[in-house]
């Protein structure tokens, strides 16, 4: 059956014998109870969609109703846009394009209106005739009371939730730490804070991935440590590593080396999965260049040390007291790093739990107020002129533990302040609107109340805070307590002027002792040509000596036949002064010829000459000697310095194997930062290093006394190597083995 309330009215024949249909017109919309308005369409194009509609007529009721005249100028959605959000604009359009009556009821809370209609909608020719009642003035169920008053606090919440977002907002940008936040698994920049935009200037940041804003960050770990914690979730923190950026978008090769101390810490949706990354970050690039060349100054100190103590014995106990100071200085500074990090760490571990929030709007507040209080740095808000504690991070709290700040004005919680240089740049910040910084400024404070004041240490920066119309009403301030690295940097001025002086009294030494050195350099020579002409004049004698007792032996006849064992002892003896005299020949002779003119030797061939001259040995000993000479088969040396280095390690390599096993030599060759070195491995007898080491390469020292010997050969090799700027390490265990590392 038809809608009864949707068929077309049927008028009376006669009805308007007595009355224009224009005075009915009128008369229903001056005394109709029900609001009445005639609307006519407005179309994009001839024949075109529908986009608002024009007031034609409205009836007294409605005019009351609507607070508007009878034939406004304004069109429908000018006086009422929230139609559109709610559907009744829709509902207009539809029964005007259908041509088919429909009633509807809206609740309209927009505009405002804030009622309950009942709307009945009519084409009529070329326009729609809307019918309405306000239902206000009747009583409402308690549903609909309910509904009205949750409507309305859910509106209360959502301006101060906003209202709140909007300050924190507004104090988020205003914060002189650098501050973004990235969206999704791109890193997307949600948000990006003054500071932080500063690092490329006028580069467009927001609404770009990283990867496409700062492409000059490949190759940097960056990407990769943003892409862990967007995966994992775990926070990840940076101490002093260096970043590179085109800060002035000049498109050059070379970047500019900065230093940054920061933050990744993961965001999350209502199902606790990581949406996106905030940033919290400092540039360092000052404290780091200055604590590198507090490095290098040290390094260089270090170096000074090496050489005085190579120089002069005398000088050695004043040079380990000056590297024990360093070292500890050194150790001091890593224990100051290990304490900001535990720090760091404790901040972190007391990150609160964040209720979820209904709206959108209180969620992002929250986010923002756990950046500020997962912070590693001390952050205080001081509102108003009194500086009144607004805001005190967990790391601020900690600087004075037994400390009542919130809700204090800051010379309240803090009297000691008055009068400090400060206090006086709080208010100077305050009443200028200017930022001010300091670095290791000197802040008498107590931890406790009533406590007894002490010397600490900060670096802070004071930051105005502006509200919507750009006055001042707050101060912010970011600070962190450094006074460990304060009192280090004075312990190491402290000990560098201690090392001056030492480096002078060093200086007047050294210049007396190069006038001793130059004493024992003639000395020495003296001696060497010494030793060289007396093994040289005694080689005839004790020749004529051997002669003559080869004579004895065929001439004289022993009665007592004990007498004749002489001999045998004599000839001994003949023979140990020989080799002797033939050692302190060489031993002159090489001290005279130790940096003779280098050449490039063949390793292999140089290696087969010496066995051929060692062959008695290693037959004897039945000795295997293998080579490895693949990494360097040539050197740049004296061939007849390199000889007598191999012959001697050689020897003693084959002289004191261990009977008890096959006699094994492995000589090898490689390079260590491009210079060779000269490895000789064996598996003899061995010897105590430790025990020995000092008078390992000493004059006619020996270990084992089973072999013959006359203790020259190390000291020959120690000497050829130590005069060609080489040096010699050497490895053995009594029962396992040795090994010689010839530097040359």
């Amino acid at each position: 059956m038809p809608d009864s309330n949707h068929a077309p009215l049927a008028l009376p024949a006669g009805i308007l014998d007595d009355s224009s249909p224009e005075e009915l017109l009128a008369g229903v919309f001056a005394t109709s109870i029900t609001a009445l308005v005639l609307l006519r369409p407005i179309r994009a194009a001839e024949g075109g969609e529908i986009i608002d509609f024009n007031f034609l007529l409205l009836s007294a009721a409605a005019q009351r109703m609507l607070k508007l005249p009878a034939c406004p100028s304004a069109t429908h959605l000018q006086v009422a846009p929230g139609t559109v959000a709610n559907g009744i604009f829709d509902f207009y359009r539809e029964v005007f394009e259908l041509g088919q009556p429909s009633r509807r009821d809206f609740n309209y809370q927009l505009d405002g209106f804030d009622a309950y209609y009942r709307l009945a909608a009519r084409r009529v020719g070329a326009g729609l005739l809307i019918s309405f009642t306000d239902t206000a003035d009747e009583s409402r169920t308690h549903v609909e009371q309910a509904l009205r008053a949750s409507q309305a606090r859910e509106q209360a919440a959502l301006a101060e939730a906003e209202r709140q977002r909007a300050s924190l907002h507004d104090t988020f940008m205003q914060a002189p730490a650098m501050i973004c936040i990235f969206s999704g698994p791109e890193h997307v920049f949600e948000l990006v804070n003054p500071p932080y935009q500063a690092l490329v200037g006028d580069r467009p940041l927001l609404g770009r991935s990283i990867r496409e804003a700062m492409p000059e960050l490949a190759g940097q770990p960056i990407f990769g440590l943003l892409d862990e914690v967007y995966r994992t979730g775990e926070p990840f923190r940076a101490n002093e590593m260096l970043v590179q950026l085109d800060h002035d978008n000049s498109g050059g090769r070379e970047l500019e080396k900065r230093y940054y101390n920061f933050v990744y810490q993961a965001r999350f949706d209502g199902r606790k999965r990581p949406d996106g990354i905030m940033v919290f970050a400092y540039d360092v690039t000052l404290q780091v260049v200055a604590r590198q060349r507090i490095e290098a100054s040290e390094r260089y100190a270090a170096n000074a040390n090496e050489e005085l103590a190579a120089a002069n014995e005398e000088l050695q106990a004043a040079n380990e007291e000056i590297r024990a100071n360093n070292d500890d200085l050194f150790h001091a500074q890593l224990g100051v790093r290990e304490l900001n990090m535990q720090l760091e760490m404790r901040v972190s571990q007391r990150t609160v739990e964040l209720q979820v929030a209904q709206a959108e709007a209180e969620r992002q507040r929250a986010r923002l107020h756990h950046l500020f209080m997962q912070a590693p740095a001390a952050i205080c808000i001081l509102d108003g002129p009194d500086l009144v504690c607004e805001l005190v991070n967990p790391s601020c709290q900690q600087l004075f533990p037994g400390r009542q700040l919130v809700g204090r004005p800051l010379f309240e919680a803090l009297p000691e302040l008055a009068g400090h240089a400060v206090w006086h740049s709080f208010r100077w910040v305050y009443e200028t609107g200017k930022t001010h910084q300091e670095n290791s400024i000197l802040i008498p404070v107590a931890r406790y109340d009533g406590a007894p004041l002490e010397d600490a240490y900060f670096d802070y920066i004071q930051q105005a805070r502006f509200d919507k119309q750009g006055n001042v009403d707050g101060v912010l301030v970011f600070a962190f307590e450094v006074t460990e690295q304060a009192r280090v940097r004075q312990q190491l001025h402290r000990a560098n002027e201690e090392l001056t002086l030492v480096n002078e009294q060093a200086s007047a030494h050294i210049r007396e002792l190069a006038t001793t050195n130059r004493q024992l350099q003639r000395t020495n020579q003296d001696l060497d040509n010494f030793v060289y002409a007396a093994s040289h004049d005694l080689k005839q004698p004790i020749n004529n000596l051997v002669g003559l007792f080869d004579e004895l032996r065929h001439v004289i006849r022993f009665a007592d036949p004990e007498e004749e064992l002489l001999l045998p002892m004599v000839d001994d003896s003949l023979h140990q002064l020989s080799n002797t005299v033939d050692d302190l020949a060489l031993v002159g002779q090489v001290q005279q010829n130790v940096q003779l003119p280098t050449e490039t030797v063949a390793l292999r061939e140089l290696t087969l000459e010496v066995l051929q001259t060692l062959q008695p040995q290693v037959h004897a000993a039945r000795a295997r000697i293998t080579t490895d000479f693949a990494a360097a088969p040539t050197v740049q040396y004296s061939r007849a310095n390199l000889r007598t280095i191999l012959l001697n390690l050689l020897s003693n390599a084959i002289k004191y194997n261990d009977p008890a096993r096959p006699c094994r030599i492995h000589l090898s060759l490689w390079k260590q930062a491009g210079a060779p070195v000269l490895l000789v491995e064996d598996n003899g007898l061995g010897f105590d290093v430790q025990r020995h080491q000092d008078e390992l390469f000493q004059l006619f020292r020996r270990f084992h006394t089973h072999t013959e010997g006359t203790g020259v050969g190390l000291y020959l090799v120690h000497r050829i190597v130590q005069g060609n700027g080489g040096r010699i390490e050497v490895e053995s265990e009594v029962g396992e083995g040795s090994t010689f590392r010839v530097y040359l």
